[in-house]
């Protein structure tokens, strides 16, 4: 390592060497013969192991992450829910109105329904605008490990708005199911009576 070091201009102070083996074969003798020589005092591994020995300092902020990323759902269900009760609520002349003129509450259902799957487009098209903000933006997380940084850089790519839209649409669905159901179920004199 000290000849590396010289060769290149640098300190003796080395945190990595890549070496490139032929083959595989190669690849784990090069690896067994510098873990084995005592003289070098180093701890060779294959570059797969290492990056996963560098990354495994994140999986704290990545179980945060998902942990963030699985209760966001559930409160965005029950917030297009309770936007889609207060819709219900405040619309029951309207749905009496609509139950006198003949509509079934087969039909009564979808409409709700279909209103709620726009207001979750609404709120993914708007979501999708506000991550392009984040597109191409590099950040990093430092390993207590090795003292050094691991970078990685955020990627919107069409099949991620797309996934985005399509999650937004489940969760309009789920969110508005109920209220829908609520509304077609309506009786006619309560919906005409209510304020």
């Amino acid at each position: 390592m000290n000849q590396v070091a010289a060769d290149e201009s640098r300190p003796e102070v080395l945190s990595s060497a890549l070496l490139r083996a032929s083959d595989p074969v190669a690849k784990a003798a090069l690896i067994r013969d510098l873990s084995d020589d005592q003289r070098l005092n180093v701890d060779a591994m294959g570059e797969t192991e290492y990056y996963d020995r560098q990354t495994s300092s994140s999986a704290p902020v990545q179980f945060v992450g998902l942990f963030v990323a699985g209760l966001m759902p559930i409160g965005s269900s029950f917030a297009a829910m309770n936007t889609m009760y207060a819709a219900v609520s405040h619309r029951s002349k309207e749905i009496g109105t609509l139950r006198v003129l003949g509509f079934s509450k087969s039909e009564i259902l979808p409409s709700f329904l279909f209103e709620s799957l726009l207001l979750a487009a609404l709120g993914g098209v708007l979501g999708c605008l506000l991550i392009l903000t984040l597109n191409n933006l590099t950040s990093g997380i430092g390993s207590f490990k090795t003292f050094s940084e691991t970078t990685f850089q955020f990627r919107v790519t069409p099949a991620i708005m797309g996934i985005g839209m399509i999650f937004a649409g489940f969760m309009g669905a789920v969110g508005g199911l109920f209220p829908a159901s609520n509304a077609a179920r309506k009786e006619i004199l309560v919906a005409l009576r209510s304020v």
